[in-house]
């Protein structure tokens, strides 16, 4: 009898773990929530739906997924954030002029290249939308520098615009133009047209982009204007948002830091 207890003994304790791992499994199943039903995940529990809902507008009624506007924004924000980040570790920030901006033209788009360890500015760091003249030729081609600058300017047409940088002559880059020299007098229409040739000469830019450029491009750094038709940046860029004229709000840039901008709230 004895020896038929040490023999259960040392069975016993060889199967128990197995046991257990058997009952610890089956209490899962009996009690573990069922959040992933057979039917493909469909989204039914309501905190997966809160959860997703950040980033894709969720119609739970009738179970589809549909990607929102906001969500195409963030996607290329982050892109943008991504390739910043890499770029800016190959910048050799040593040199006096880390940068030089580039202007095509034709495609109204500035690029804002770093220089690199060689003393070649061959890095793509940023690209901004910009409006170059209605009439082309008014944006002369060329090679300059950055020199006067101005936190605000009045144009030749009677309006005003913020971080104004003279390159040439009466030639500038600048924000869009303001009936006054207030941020909240922005002429909404002309805002509307970056993208594509709308100014006198000069090259205008959204106010977060050119007060880029006001606060890191120092005097001196280069600047060249050229044509090249259907050229497309080299890296990721943000379209600005169109305006409704009806909008109290889009008598703002809404780029513009600016604690008092509506746009912010």
């Amino acid at each position: 009898m004895r020896t038929f207890f040490k023999r259960f003994n040392k069975t016993f304790i060889k199967v128990l773990p197995g046991l257990l791992i058997i009952l610890f499994s089956f209490l899962l199943l009996l009690y573990y929530p069922k959040s992933n039903n057979t039917k493909g995940n469909d989204c039914d529990l309501e905190s997966t739906c809160q959860v997703a809902s950040y980033k894709l507008n969720i119609n739970p009624q009738y179970k589809f997924y549909k990607k929102s506007k906001a969500s195409e924004a963030e996607t290329t924000k982050a892109k943008i954030k991504h390739h910043e980040k890499k770029a800016k570790r190959k910048i050799n920030y040593k040199s006096s002029v880390p940068y030089k901006v580039k202007i095509n033209r034709v495609e109204n788009f500035v690029m804002i290249y770093g220089i690199d360890i060689h003393g070649k500015y061959k890095i793509p760091y940023k690209c901004f939308v910009c409006s170059t003249a209605k009439e082309t030729k008014n944006t002369l081609l060329g090679d300059y520098r950055l020199n006067d600058r101005y936190r605000w300017h009045s144009m030749v047409d009677g309006s005003y615009a913020q971080y104004a940088i003279r390159f040439y002559d009466k030639l500038m880059l600048h924000s869009v133009p303001y009936f006054k020299q207030s941020p909240d007098t922005l002429e909404t229409k002309e805002y509307n047209k970056l993208g594509s040739s709308a100014s006198l000469g000069c090259v205008r830019m959204c106010v977060s982009d050119i007060k880029w450029i006001y606060d890191n491009c120092t005097y001196g750094t280069e600047i060249k204007i050229y044509d090249k038709k259907g050229e497309k940046p080299p890296i990721p860029y943000a379209q600005p948002t169109k305006l409704n004229p009806k909008d109290k709000k889009s008598s703002w840039d809404p780029t513009d830091p600016d604690k008092k901008n509506p746009w912010k709230k």
